[in-house]
């Protein structure tokens, strides 16, 4: 099946559910980075060493502020609060929030997935809709 196909046939669903379709397909585009990030952090050893700050020296994560302590890069014998991430991590986090964000007045979950093989991000969707094995939900189409 053409990906233009499951791109259409993804908003369609989403409009039965009540999310708009400018909605549905910011939900497309932020599935890709999505997809793209966790491909990065399954098969790249330069995306573990591009590495950056923790968000939480700047504040920019207020209800997670800390990411080097999920991370496992959280300095211990050193006078800084907070070690650096790789950059991967900080944009699936980022991305995530925005999925959470966006879909939330509709009434939409994402459930996130970390193996880039399948669907990294699949809707749980008040009608109970499925269109996974699993039974978790709808799949956002990547491109793969």
């Amino acid at each position: 099946m053409s990906h233009a196909i499951d791109r259409y046939r993804f908003i369609g669903a989403m409009r039965a559910e009540g999310v708009p379709q400018d909605v549905a397909r910011l939900v497309l585009r932020d599935a890709a980075t999505h997809h793209r990030q966790a491909e990065l952090a399954c098969s790249s050893e330069a995306a573990d060493r591009d590495r950056v700050a923790c968000p939480a020296e700047s504040g920019s994560l207020e209800d997670r502020p800390c990411l080097c302590s999920d991370y496992g890069s959280k300095p211990e014998e050193t006078d800084e609060e907070h070690g650096r991430i790789p950059r991967h991590v900080l944009l699936s986090e980022r991305c995530e929030r925005r999925l959470i964000r966006r879909l939330a007045p509709f009434n939409v979950t994402p459930n996130f997935q970390g193996d880039p093989r399948g669907c990294t991000v699949k809707l749980k969707v008040p009608s109970g809709r499925t269109d996974d094995w699993g039974q978790v939900g709808l799949c956002v189409p990547v491109r793969g």
